[in-house]
């Protein structure tokens, strides 16, 4: 199908040349950007659904409520100076584009703040940097707060034009122990756009279209550079179209990306992990023998070029139908360290998952652009872009420079500027082989074991994946022991804990890690906060330390008898709970499914279900017959043989 919105070129690359051409002559301002985001006015913008019908709003539309909505912002804060902060907090919506242009159009500087950071935090950070307004999506701060629906109100009053900000600052996602703010120019975005046309020229997979459009989905929060960067200024300079979620519900989620037949989505490690994990499960669910079926299917869709698309596209309908459908084209995945494993089952189904690398200080830096599903899957991050250049120094680190970077740093009250052309060093270890680079986690995390080697926990980690742990952390505890810590959040039931134990130590072996690895401990808490993206084994670390993350040695079980009991009792009733969609504490211990608690049959196998992917245990139908209340299923299940 012929593309219908590329301002009438015969294809992608000649409309790419053709607005970057334009765009290299202009000034590398603010002001500059905007017109060249807004000026394919025809073209759909955003796509949002209120459940049944699709709601369309073009660039020309929706630049015209931005251009309303300016005067609005410039007096809600007219007794602040031009040229000052103003936070913009809120999560992803249209309205958030929309006050986003509008704080830069009234004169200020937007603060892009971390919505997963605590209000004790990001009130800290106001305070310190002398931030002295923000428009809020409902809460208020220690400084001038204005709720968005007050910022979004059209002005009837003319508009005088003022300079744009000359900055956009985004906080660091606080997976160290100080955030910093980084603040990126005009010039420092154009160099951004010129990487993305980059990527156009030579990865063909990330400019397909289905059905004529491309569609990115609005997943990734806007705050986070990868988020804006590589989600919105990538995408919105070329004029794609954004879909924006009622929710992050995972069903949501994917009613969203079929109904709108959404083609790019990017995430990070932990969502695509959480996808093709419960996949997996429901796969494995079905039987051995379409489980293994399934293995060598995607064992071969992975061993071949594009005819393994083909083969994937006929033998797993089913399984692609069950996740996003068939109109998706390209996903990456950035933020952290990505399993092959991962990578593994969404590309041998059919799609094309790539892995990324950037941080808050250095913007998006590159992606693997190869086609091939071998090299996709080895979990490299590519090639840097253009505009930038990778370098290792003595010890492994990456250092980066080049005109895409953070004009300037903010952390502790101090500023750092580091000119384009000095090497800044990310921290973080990376490898590299035939020109390509792979991350391996912090150079700060490695730990100095006894014998004097180094450890790197990432790679490590990544050695040791174990069916039915939810994350594994490897650490050096208050002995100065390498030991490591496994999260099964639900798990408390003793012969499968027993079983995950004997399958962790069997892979500590087998990666030859039992020299070193000299401790096993296991936690039914998580080890990621709510607010977290990715593990910070640091702030890990420092709460088993303080006890806000209690470990147990899963070799003593016996001890915590009466504890596991309670806690699998208590999971039970949460099951029951939600099949019957009543309130745990409407459920008693011995509350009879069918007589005391009015459940049907189809509510029973919704039941076994409902464990079966919490818990990860199996209730075999000939013994459920006799299984009816929450203490006979606790019962069953602590004398099950796993």
């Amino acid at each position: 199908m012929r593309l219908q919105n590329i301002h009438g070129f015969a294809n992608i690359d000649e409309y790419v040349r053709y607005k970057l051409s334009l765009y290299s002559k202009k000034e590398k301002t603010f002001e500059t950007l905007f017109e060249f985001m807004f000026d394919e006015s025809d073209n759909t913008m955003v796509e949002t659904t209120d459940g049944y019908r699709i709601n369309k709003v073009t660039y020309g539309d929706f630049k015209k409520q931005i251009l309303d909505i300016m005067p609005t912002v410039a007096n809600a804060f007219s007794d602040l100076p031009k040229g000052e902060m103003i936070g913009l907090y809120m999560a992803n919506c249209p309205e958030w584009i929309a006050l986003f242009w509008a704080i830069l159009g009234a004169g200020y500087r937007p603060l892009l703040m971390n919505t997963r950071l605590s209000d004790e935090v990001l009130n800290s950070i106001l305070l310190e940097y002398s931030v002295k307004g923000v428009i809020s999506d409902g809460k208020s701060f220690a400084v001038k707060t204005v709720m968005k629906e007050d910022a979004l109100i059209p002005s009837k009053e003319e508009f005088i034009s003022v300079p744009f900000g000359k900055e956009v600052l985004f906080m660091s996602s606080g997976t160290s122990e100080h955030i910093k703010l980084c603040a990126y120019t005009g010039e420092n975005f154009y160099y951004q756009v010129c990487d993305s046309a980059n990527i156009v020229s030579t990865c063909p997979d990330i400019r397909n279209h289905y059905e004529g459009e491309l569609k990115q989905l609005m997943l990734l929060p806007l705050c986070h550079v990868f988020g804006f960067i590589a989600v919105y200024l990538w995408f919105g300079f070329f004029s794609r179209t954004f879909v924006f979620p009622r929710d992050l519900n995972p069903s949501t989620i994917q009613r969203t990306v079929k109904k709108h037949k959404v083609t790019h989505i990017f995430a990070v490690p932990m969502v695509w992990e959480a996808v093709a994990k419960a996949a997996l499960s429901k796969i494995k669910a079905r039987g051995d023998k379409t489980y293994n079926k399934f293995k060598k299917v995607t064992g071969i869709v992975n061993s071949l070029g594009g005819a393994g698309d083909l083969i994937a596209k006929y033998l797993l309908s089913e399984v692609r139908e069950g996740l996003f459908g068939d109109s998706i084209k390209f996903m990456i995945s950035g933020g952290s360290e990505i399993s092959g494993a991962t990578l593994s089952f969404f590309n041998g189904i059919g799609y094309h998952l790539a892995n990324g690398y950037g941080m808050t200080e250095i913007g998006i830096t590159s992606v693997e652009k190869a086609r091939s599903k071998k090299i996709l899957n080895t979990a490299s991050i590519g090639a840097p872009f253009g505009n930038t250049e990778y370098s290792l120094d003595e010890k492994g680190t990456l250092l980066v420079r080049g005109k895409t970077r953070a004009s300037r740093i903010l952390c502790d009250g101090k500023e750092t500027v580091i000119p384009d052309e000095e090497w800044f060093s990310t921290g973080d270890r990376i490898g590299c082989e035939n020109g390509r680079y792979y991350a391996q986690g912090r150079a700060d995390d490695l730990i100095i074991c006894e014998d004097g080697e180094n450890l790197n926990p990432c790679i490590a980690e990544a050695a040791l994946r174990v069916e039915g742990i939810d994350k594994l952390c490897i650490f050096a505890d208050k002995d100065k022991k390498v030991a490591v810590v496994a999260s099964i959040p639900g798990c408390y039931v003793k012969n499968r804990l027993s079983s995950l134990h004997d399958a962790l130590s069997k892979a500590i072996a087998e990666a030859k890690l039992d020299r070193v690895i000299t401790r096993i401990y296991f936690t039914n808490e998580s080890l990621l906060k709510n607010d977290e993206i990715k593990l910070a084994r640091k702030k890990i670390v420092s709460r088993i330390n303080s006890g806000q993350i209690k470990v147990f040695d899963p070799a003593n079980l016996e001890e915590r008898t009466e504890e596991l009991l309670e806690g699998l009792e208590k999971d039970l009733q949460e099951c029951f709970a939600q099949v019957l969609s009543k309130d745990p504490s409407q459920i008693g211990k011995n509350s009879h499914f069918f007589r005391d608690l009015d459940g049907t049959s189809i509510d029973y196998y919704s039941l076994l279900g409902t464990i079966r992917e919490r818990m990860g245990v199996n209730v075999v139908n000939n013994d459920t017959l006799k299984l009816a209340t929450v203490s006979e299923f606790a019962e069953y299940l602590q004398n099950k043989n796993m």
